[in-house]
């Protein structure tokens, strides 16, 4: 599936604006941070570095959320490789001064195997 570059960065500060907005659906990213800590989600709510957590992820939403930011950064990646994916990253990022630090967090988060899976 091919996605243009600011469409596909659009989608994701959407995504991003609209974790943000909802309380529930946060809960789910906020093992992202672990006291400042970037932690790698290999599946949804799974982290392999910070916050372990127990049980499966009661947030269907945030699941849903979550793989479509993932899809969303397949689809840079494909376009353009890990440069693309990287610079959409940034530019997701500064799209929002307020929550940069976090969204730069969950995104490093969840896209980072992509393109770069063994």
């Amino acid at each position: 599936m091919s996605f243009a570059p600011d469409a596909a960065e659009a989608a994701t500060d959407a995504l991003l604006q609209a974790i943000v907005k909802s309380e529930r659906v946060a809960a789910t990213f906020s093992a992202v941070c672990d006291g400042g800590s970037l932690t790698t989600w290999r599946e949804p709510g799974r982290s392999l570095l910070g916050p372990s957590s127990s049980g499966p992820i009661t947030d269907p939403v945030g699941t849903r959320y979550w793989a479509e930011l993932h899809r969303l950064g397949e689809g840079i990646f494909a376009d353009g490789g890990l440069d693309a994916l990287d610079e959409a990253n940034m530019h997701v990022v500064q799209m929002d001064p307020r929550h940069s630090d976090w969204r730069a967090m969950v995104l490093e988060s969840v896209w980072f195997d992509i393109g770069r899976a063994a």
